[in-house]
């Protein structure tokens, strides 16, 4: 094992040290929480078809030990998020009054967004953030998986989104790139790389993000500030130099049995049966004050208003386009200029003068029960569907979206008697 790494334990957790290193030779654990979004608890558990176990720290969160989740009906539903049970405890003491426009500043892959809107009310904006464009995409895809669509995802270096966003934001989630101490049992190979020179760098990283963070939150807003490793450059060292610059901002204290050695602020651990994670809550002083972002122009389009016309049964909404796509929202939205990946829930493209569908629009949370045309498919169907086929079905030719027990899973375009498969190619499985 790293030296470095074992000689920094002791100053960690003091006299658990030992039990500490017994616990790291154990599996990672693995969990997954509930997207109230969707449906509530006792409904998804209901279409949950395999074993797992509560956990003492939550009620939010379970324990699972199965290897293919991903190719579960609860997490195709998007009814589950895989997440450690110590990242998802990072957003339950927010104070959800008043919270209008979140910001995400490193999201990918999505879970703090995810779990965060959960708490929240539909009419809230969250705009979700990562640096990286692999890694923004697969964000995009975890929320639209979830239904999740009153998010804007950007790709976006995080000073820019700051100056963009000055003094904008009510709630700002900063789950920082880190050394990653707390993901070790799960990527063993970090200890390869592990040094001392590296988390100084990252500590210096981080504070530059806390920077950028600090310059969107606006006076009354909360910031979340979390890291999956036990570092004290990283983690108390890192709270504790913020709020010496910033005599405005103030550690909202959480009150949890933790090895954290700043109080009110939390670290768990392998000891708490979960992956490692520390966070902290804080405060700007002040009251708050409105303020609005330049609105997205929205546009006018045949092709686009007749199919809303014809398959959604709402009469406001607001249309974009945005890089040859077009987008739908029930509210205005911002102008983020360069960098979004989508707006609001992706609506579709025309294509040879016709209109197509995307699949996030017949996923989106806020039009459930607006669609004209649904089909509800039995185990049967559901099956053939997620394969990728064609189904049999009477119905009308028209597009179709396609929902198993009321939960939504695709669309599909009827044809004579035949329901043409539009789940998307990457997401298919073989029964």
């Amino acid at each position: 094992m790293n030296e470095v790494f074992l000689e920094r334990i002791k100053a960690y957790f003091g006299n658990d040290r030992d039990r500490f290193l017994e616990k790291m030779k154990e599996p990672c654990t693995q969990a997954f929480f509930l997207n109230s979004r969707k449906a509530d608890k006792q409904e998804i558990l209901s279409l949950i078809d395999f074993d797992y176990q509560s956990s003492p720290l939550t009620d939010e969160s379970f324990y699972h030990s199965i290897d293919n989740i991903g190719k579960r009906k609860a997490y195709e539903l998007g009814l589950i998020y895989p997440q450690e049970i110590a990242a998802s405890l990072t957003s339950r003491y927010i104070k959800t009054d008043g919270v209008k426009l979140i910001v995400d500043l490193c999201a990918a892959p999505g879970g703090k967004t995810i779990n965060v809107l959960n708490r929240m009310d539909e009419d809230v904006l969250c705009i979700s953030n990562d640096t990286s464009h692999a890694r923004a995409l697969t964000l995009s895809s975890n929320l639209e998986r979830l239904g999740l669509d009153q998010v804007i995802i950007t790709n976006k270096d995080c000073d820019e989104l700051a100056d963009l966003l000055e003094n904008k934001a009510d709630l700002v989630i900063l789950d920082a790139p880190c050394s990653g101490e707390g993901m070790i049992r799960k990527y063993p190979e970090i200890l390869d790389t592990y040094s001392i020179s590296n988390i100084e760098a990252l500590a210096k990283t981080q504070s530059g993000l806390l920077e950028d963070a600090y310059k969107i939150l606006k006076c009354g807003g909360q910031l979340i500030y979390s890291t999956c490793t036990f570092a004290f450059e990283e983690d108390e060292a890192q709270i504790t130099s913020f709020l010496e610059r910033h005599k405005d901002m103030e550690l909202i204290p959480i009150e949890m049995d933790s090895h954290s050695k700043l109080p009110g602020t939390v670290k768990l651990s392998f000891l708490n049966n979960t992956e490692g994670q520390f966070f902290a809550l804080l405060t700007k002083k002040g009251e708050k004050e409105a303020s609005s972002l330049k609105e997205l122009k929205t546009i006018k389009d045949k092709l686009a208003e007749a199919f809303i016309k014809d398959n959604l049964a709402i009469d406001d909404y607001y249309l974009y386009k945005h890089n040859d796509h077009f987008y739908l929202s029930l509210r205005p939205l911002p102008d983020l200029r360069n960098g979004v990946i989508r707006y609001g829930i992706f609506l579709g493209d025309v294509i040879k003068n016709r209109f197509e569908p995307s699949h996030h629009l017949y996923r989106a949370n806020s039009l459930k029960g607006k669609y004209k045309y649904t089909y509800d498919l039995n185990d049967h169907e559901y099956d053939v569907y997620i394969a990728g086929n064609e189904l049999k079905a009477d119905l009308k030719d028209h597009y179709y979206q396609l929902t198993y027990k009321g939960h939504s899973l695709g669309f599909g375009k009827a044809v004579q008697g035949r329901i043409k498969n539009k789940y998307p190619k990457g997401l298919r499985r073989m029964i």
